[in-house]
């Protein structure tokens, strides 16, 4: 009987791993902040998380509708594009010198106090420059705050600065919506549960 129940523990541990990782998936919506929290958005589940641009209309009330929610939520900093662009009102540019980007950073933070993370919005140019990434993961590390690169352009050196920097960080790896339909949308969560 204890052969059998040996050869039986064995058989388990070959078949079955030790132990067994959940796939985990992070979804982030971002660009709110120009109008109220749509109440669609509030009857997603809590794990959904959400990123206000600063300095919008509705970015504090945002805020505190996704802390009573119990809903993680980034700040959606708007950085330097390479191409032209309409700017946000508080955009992080490579000609800012360290304390303008620095100031800028810390009030766009305290317009979503409790913010988890940031991630970028555009910075497609500003990502690259590796001196205002350095310069904006010493915030980060200041703050307590995590960060997330939204990925903008494949030569991004955010992840890389905020690892050197102690800043846990995580990088962006599929865009759910840049083609609006439900179809594509539905696609595109297919893809991230497989990645996931």
């Amino acid at each position: 009987m204890r052969r059998i129940a040996i050869w039986f523990s064995l058989l388990f541990s070959l078949v079955l791993p030790t132990y067994v990782h959940a796939a985990k998936l992070a979804i982030v919506i971002d660009d709110l902040g120009y109008r109220a929290m749509p109440p669609a958005l509030s009857t997603l589940p809590a794990e959904v998380s959400i990123s206000i641009l600063p300095d919008t209309p509705f970015d504090l009330a945002t805020a505190r509708q996704a802390g009573q929610e119990q809903r993680d939520t980034l700040l959606h900093m708007p950085m330097e594009p390479l191409r032209q662009a309409p700017l946000e009102l508080t955009t992080l540019t490579g000609k800012m010198s360290q304390a303008e980007l620095q100031q800028t950073l810390r009030r766009a933070l305290s317009r979503v106090p409790n913010a988890v993370a940031m991630n970028n919005h555009m910075g497609s140019a500003l990502t690259q420059n590796t001196k205002a990434m350095n310069w904006v993961m010493d915030i980060l590390n200041e703050q307590g705050v995590n960060f997330l690169d939204s990925r903008t352009t494949a030569k991004s050196v955010a992840l890389k600065q905020a690892r050197a920097q102690g800043v846990p960080a995580l990088r962006r790896h599929i865009f759910l919506d840049h083609f609006r339909t439900p179809q594509f949308v539905r696609q595109q969560l297919e893809q991230a549960v497989r990645h996931a």
